[in-house]
């Protein structure tokens, strides 16, 4: 390994080597954008922050030299959301539990972690672009939309239980499809001004929202096997046909199983057993097909079919249909195919 740099030796070599410094601030929706090259790298950053609590960096940066800086993270820290547009990142940082002290961070994925009071060293290696997007989110914004430890991913819990919950490091999943389309979103921002802020605002929440949902399936995903019996299998079944016969009005996941005679975990995690998904994973699927018949066969407007198939909101329907079939639903309703 090359010389570990200290943060403030870094900063040293940055204004020692600066070259082409241009900040602007209030620009196109954020509150600072800056580029300038060093030494070491080519720096393209651009920063804002919403409300307390939530703040949005983009970086795209290109190292001339390899890097390794040493990083201290003091006292309070936001809980983090990393997506990699470009690059790998090494980070070597020992002391969170679960983790290898060496680890890479890669282009395609996203992450979330925690890492309070803790010393890390970066790597950054000559002719490496680093190009990602960072959401940073303080605890107390964080809980103000908590409500209860239900849907709430496992590695969020602790910041509810707890005022100082464990360091963490999550490799999340690959950066999904409607990932990919908010992050396009948010760098092509269409509008001016105050509204280009509150567009960025949005998408920064969309693409928490995407995160914490994939949290959530993988969760799911790693569940052990439920044992269960020939009269639990029955009734999985009869679950199934109580929603899809209710489907518009459907019971939520606590009444579904009191209908059926067994306790909530136990459907829940039978249901992904017997059918592959989740309760409302086969429901919204359902919901899906019977509206793509609606519209195909029956050529039903679309505000109709919204509302036959028990979606509240016209333009979430629309969203899941297209993510679904790969096409609008009012293309799909003129006989147009998916590109």
């Amino acid at each position: 390994m090359t010389n570990i740099l200290t943060e403030e030796q870094v900063s040293q070599i940055e204004q020692e080597t600066l070259e082409n410094l241009e900040v602007s601030y209030n620009t196109h929706g954020f509150d600072e954008i800056r580029r300038f090259r060093n030494s070491l790298y080519n720096n393209n950053y651009q920063l804002v922050e919403f409300c307390p609590g939530l703040s949005l960096e983009i970086f795209d940066d290109y190292y001339y030299q390899h890097v390794n800086s040493k990083i201290t993270h003091h006292g309070l820290y936001a809980l983090t959301a990393k997506f990699y547009l470009a690059g790998n990142h090494s980070v070597i940082c020992p002391g969170i539990t679960g983790v290898k002290s060496n680890y890479q961070e890669t282009v395609g994925n996203n992450y979330l972690f925690y890492l309070p009071d803790i010393e890390e060293i970066e790597q950054y290696f000559a002719g490496d672009r680093i190009y990602l997007v960072k959401i940073c989110i303080d605890l107390d914004f964080l809980k103000s939309f908590i409500d209860g430890l239900e849907h709430l991913p496992k590695q969020l819990q602790p910041f509810l239980e707890s005022d100082s919950p464990k360091r963490f490091h999550h490799p999340v999943g690959k950066i999904t499809q409607p990932m990919q389309t908010a992050l396009q979103q948010m760098l092509q921002v269409p509008y001016q001004g105050m509204i280009q802020k509150m567009y960025l605002e949005s998408k920064v929440l969309e693409l928490l929202a995407l995160q914490f949902a994939q949290l959530t399936e993988v969760d799911a995903d790693k569940q052990p096997l439920i044992n269960l019996k020939a009269g639990d299998v029955e009734k999985i079944y009869q679950a199934r046909d109580i929603l899809t016969s209710n489907y518009d009005h459907p019971p939520s996941l606590l009444d579904l199983a009191k209908k059926i005679g067994i306790n909530d975990n136990k459907l829940k995690y039978g249901f992904r057993e017997v059918f592959g998904t989740t309760v409302f994973g086969y429901l919204r699927d359902y919901r899906l097909e019977i509206a793509r018949k609606l519209l195909q066969e029956q050529k039903q407007n679309v505000r109709t079919v919204v509302n036959t198939v028990g979606y509240a909101n016209q333009s979430h329907f629309a969203a899941a249909f297209k993510r679904k079939f790969g096409i609008t639903p009012q293309d799909c309703r003129l006989g147009r195919k998916a590109v």
